[in-house]
């Protein structure tokens, strides 16, 4: 072959090279812009995102007896519950006459406002189920402000403060750690705050049996008659009992208190807005007024 061929097929392959490359260029080219186009169909073709779907709750309040104010002129019946075995704030003597400081204040509450009283005892183990199942539309009865009570009920402005404690016959000359894992019974009222310090004393460890009578009047006389060694009271009950039977309050002996102080107020439904209110303003003006001292004394509370 010769020189002039061999530069002539030279010139022809590199010829074809810059073919090749123009030819690879041309394909990329086309790869991407094919890449640009498909992308951008895609981006134009993809289905829309769904729209948000926003919800709305709606709270509404439950609607009570006595939530808002009654319209003008209408008569307001309030169904006051009550231990009727509680004195001196709240008892059915046996001629069947109710009496007590409770029930002194609720008719004053009651005549400020013009309200009707209707007085209905009530045991009171289950008188704060009869308030939520409108049975009864308040409990005035030395009722204690509880954690455990507020978590179903609502109360008024406190009106009372006093103490548990532990008391047994003057010549048991134990100490409270001594009576309290005797094994032997202690009394107290059946669901009242001393029945809650009983079983609060048992799940603490401390060893003994425990009596839940009717009433306090009860548990002391339990005590009096060797059924149980001591009594779980609170200072409410024990001071104008003793007050009002001296015979009996001379037999026994405070051995200690239990927890601290505790206040008593009046319970409510918890929808119940504005009976609560105008109880709690009655109550406002009457513990600033002369008349309080006047009945803290008459029931000697004082």
């Amino acid at each position: 072959m010769s020189r002039k061929s061999v530069n002539k097929s030279f010139q022809s392959r590199r010829f074809s090279r810059r073919e090749a490359v123009s030819t690879a260029a041309k394909v990329a080219g086309s790869a991407v812009a094919g890449l640009v186009i498909g992308g951008v169909a895609g981006y134009v073709l993809k289905p829309a995102a769904p729209a948000e779907v926003k919800t709305t709750t709606i709270v509404t309040e439950k609607k009570g007896k006595f939530t808002d104010p009654p319209p003008p002129g209408t008569k307001i019946v309030i169904i006051h519950g009550f231990d009727a075995a509680y004195p001196p704030f709240t008892e059915v003597t046996p001629t069947g006459e109710v009496q007590g400081f409770d029930i002194d204040v609720i008719k004053w509450i009651a005549n400020k406002y013009g309200w009707e009283v209707v007085p209905k005892p009530w045991d009171w183990a289950t008188i704060i189920t009869a308030l939520l199942n409108g049975d009864i539309d308040i409990i005035a009865s030395g009722m204690t402000h509880t954690a455990a009570r507020a978590e179903k009920v609502w109360y008024s402005i406190p009106y009372y403060v006093y103490y548990h404690h532990l008391l047994t016959l003057k010549e048991d000359t134990r100490s409270m750690e001594e009576i309290l894992n005797s094994g032997e019974y202690i009394s107290c009222q059946l669901g009242a705050t001393s029945d809650e310090w009983a079983e609060k004393l048992l799940k603490q460890g401390y060893k003994f049996k425990k009596l839940a009578l009717d009433s306090y009047a009860l548990a002391f006389q339990a005590v009096l008659e060797g059924r149980a060694i001591a009594v779980i009271s609170d200072s409410a009950f024990t001071e104008p009992y003793f007050k009002e039977k001296p015979e009996v309050g001379q037999r026994f002996r405070e051995v200690g208190r239990l927890g601290g102080i505790k206040t008593y107020a009046i319970a409510t439904r918890p929808e119940d807005y504005w009976l609560r209110n105008m109880i709690n303003h009655a109550l406002t003006e009457l513990m600033d007024s002369p008349l309080w001292n006047e009945l803290l004394t008459k029931w000697n509370l004082r």
